[in-house]
């Protein structure tokens, strides 16, 4: 099997993956809202670490940013980014307020985020360990505001001690007719990425 064959072979199973576990959380979020869901992920690649800034863009943007971390038979790390529009669009939704109406302060309206992010987060990886049958363990998402900037500087210096890749899964999320996207980034450690091809049998 040639390169570009294993990158296709590695992209169809990361895919397959994300598709189950937009599955699991729509129906997770749904339950929660009492209201549809639907999520779609258009866009899934594994960039290396030095091609972030290409997808996250203006230095100066922001995000929400709810980490992670993994560890178990996988360890890493996990980000999911919502522009703070997008955030507030949710938010709105999670706590029953007007868009316009969220304060980003609100302690119940950040506890609704890191909850939105803990269902999506444990769907995705409950999905990759059923998969590969390997165990999976995630923690509390935190929560904060940073520009791409500050971002970056972050991963360059934490994670790429340990990641060299991210697994990147661009999520359109459907509530109330309303549609926003976020952004999920996986950074797993080298060997576990390994490990994931290995269990699925791509060398």
């Amino acid at each position: 099997m040639g390169k570009d064959d294993v990158s296709l072979s590695q992209l169809d199973v990361l895919r397959e993956i994300g598709t189950i576990g937009a599955g699991r959380a729509a129906t997770a979020l749904a339950d929660l809202l009492n209201t549809k869901v639907e999520i779609t992920l258009p866009e899934v690649k594994l960039i290396p670490l030095e091609n972030l800034d290409k997808i996250l863009g203006d230095p100066e943007k922001s995000f929400f940013v709810l980490d992670t971390g993994i560890e178990g038979d996988v360890g890493g790390r996990i980000f999911f980014l919502l522009p703070p529009s997008e955030a507030r669009v949710l938010g709105g939704v999670l706590i029953g307020k007007e868009p316009k109406d969220v304060d980003f302060e609100d302690a119940l309206f950040q506890s609704s985020l890191k909850e939105a992010a803990n269902i999506l987060v444990g769907a995705y990886m409950n999905a990759l360990s059923d998969i590969t049958g390997l165990s999976i363990l995630y923690g509390v998402p935190s929560l904060a505001l940073d520009m791409v900037a500050a971002l970056l500087d972050f991963i360059f210096i934490q994670i790429a001690q340990h990641s060299e890749e991210a697994l990147f899964l661009k999520t359109n999320l459907k509530v109330k007719d309303i549609d926003f996207d976020g952004l999920f980034l996986l950074f797993p450690d080298a060997e576990s990425l390994k490990k994931i091809f290995s269990t699925l049998g791509i060398n």
